[in-house]
């Protein structure tokens, strides 16, 4: 692991494998990481599955956080956790790389986060989801607010130039979204997220300011 110290002003570009997170804190200075990858593929995930989605559905104030990556699944348990996060307001971080998440789950993905208000990060990276339903599913937050981090890099399928341009003019209608990260392979598309998250970040400054 290689440490750069990066300014605010240039933004931040941590590379996990070959796609691009952008992350930025607080501070005026900020301390970027090139890592390999983010979720171990191989760990053994032991987490109760059907239990936990009956946690969700009966909205338990003591899960916070569900964890599902490297469970593989087939669409209808994805479809079953998406339907119950519609209603719950306890759950902030969902996690679910390397699920066998696939297209026609999206549309769950999509209801969820049009409806939940409570989830700020959700983590699909690793699953096999095409561009042009990555497009929609970040279309769908242009009304949500309160979504903060979202992970969707490393998919089965490698988006298109077209595609990452209509990511970024979505991107671009959130302004609550922090952190980002994905297969970048155009650069003006790149460029154009990384000034937008840096953006929302700097609103987010400024609601913890009072200045917003």
């Amino acid at each position: 692991v290689r440490d750069i110290i990066l300014s605010i002003s240039s933004g931040i570009n941590a590379e996990y494998g070959d796609h691009f997170f952008v992350n930025m804190e607080p501070s005026s200075v900020v301390l970027a990481a090139k890592v390999e990858q983010e979720v171990d593929m191989t760990e053994v995930n032991e987490i109760e599955v059907e239990e936990t989605v009956a946690q969700i559905k009966n909205n338990d104030s003591s899960l916070t956080t569900c964890c599902f990556n490297n469970v593989q699944m087939d669409t209808e348990m994805v479809d079953s956790i998406t339907s119950a996060m519609v209603r719950n307001t306890s759950v902030t971080k969902l996690e679910m790389c390397n699920c066998g998440v696939v297209d026609a789950n999206i549309e769950g993905f999509i209801t969820m986060l049009r409806s939940n208000k409570t989830l700020t990060s959700l983590s699909l990276e690793t699953n096999k989801i095409a561009g042009k339903f990555l497009v929609e599913l970040i279309k769908c937050l242009d009304t949500n607010e309160t979504i903060k981090e979202l992970r969707i890099a490393n998919q089965y399928y490698s988006t298109g130039v077209g595609d990452e341009m209509a990511i970024a003019k979505a991107l671009d209608k959130n302004s609550s979204l922090c952190k980002f990260s994905l297969n970048w392979k155009n650069g003006g598309s790149r460029n154009t997220a990384d000034r937008i998250i840096m953006r929302n970040n700097d609103l987010a400054r400024k609601k913890r300011r009072g200045l917003a």
